[in-house]
């Protein structure tokens, strides 16, 4: 059942759902995240607007997220490759008895 939780996100106040207790503290610990990012920003760039520091916000955390899936994508291929390697050896192991 989701829960009704109020986030301050920007010096904003929004009203979100939460399917579960994991989301909301998933979602905590974004808005967090964000609050320092706009921070850092503000006071870098106190000259520049709030929508250009949402926007460096925004390219920061999708370059991580880019960055983050490509690792992943290299361990799976990596993992793919030992468990294939696995089964060879496990299988010649196997026909020389």
């Amino acid at each position: 059942m989701a829960q009704k939780i109020t986030l301050k996100i920007a010096g904003r106040d929004f009203n979100l759902d939460a399917s579960s207790p994991e989301a909301e503290s998933s979602m905590r610990i974004a808005a967090e995240d964000i609050n320092k990012l706009m921070a850092r920003y503000d006071e870098k760039y106190p000259q520049k607007s709030f929508d250009e520091k949402l926007l460096f916000v925004t390219l920061t955390e999708t370059v991580a997220r880019v960055v983050a899936q490509r690792k992943v994508n290299a361990m799976t291929d990596a993992e793919q490759k030992l468990s294939t390697g696995l089964k060879a050896y496990l299988a010649g192991i196997e026909n020389n008895r």
